[in-house]
């Protein structure tokens, strides 16, 4: 675990990766209404529910799992987005609450639908089942 601290810490943009992946993980869990529409929009294309799981600080295969699972929600993620884009804007589920909340919302709606993200978290998790100094 110490040695992938250190990585970690060597790598500002793999660094940066991490902590949004945990940004996003942490509010998607706070939000039970997402984590409702989550399990609804899974329940209405016949897939099976998968939680949202939260990394244990220090252990470092917990956050390996936590991002695995976070790029395996992606698409339902997508598509809760989407369902919340043709709400009204009285009917939102997403993007709610007071001006900062709804500023967070924003940011973390932001993430979802960034491309780069899940590209480089994918890259992350990648290196995390085989390093990339030992694939030459």
């Amino acid at each position: 675990n110490l040695v992938v601290g250190d990585y970690f810490k060597g790598s500002d943009d793999l660094m940066d990766i991490t902590t949004t992946a945990c940004e996003l993980i942490t509010w998607l869990r706070s939000k039970t209404l997402l984590l409702a529409l989550i399990d609804a929009c899974n329940l209405a294309h016949n897939k099976v529910t998968k939680a949202v799981l939260r990394a244990v600080l220090t252990r470092w295969t917990s956050h390996f799992i936590a991002f695995e699972r976070l790029l395996e929600l992606r698409q339902i993620l997508e598509m809760v987005m989407m369902e919340d884009d043709m709400r009204s804007p009285e009917n939102k589920k997403v993007i709610i609450g007071d001006s900062s909340a709804k500023a967070k919302a924003r940011g973390m709606v932001a993430v979802i639908r960034d491309p780069i993200f899940w590209y480089s978290l994918t890259r992350c998790v990648q290196w995390a089942i085989i390093p990339e100094k030992w694939m030459y």
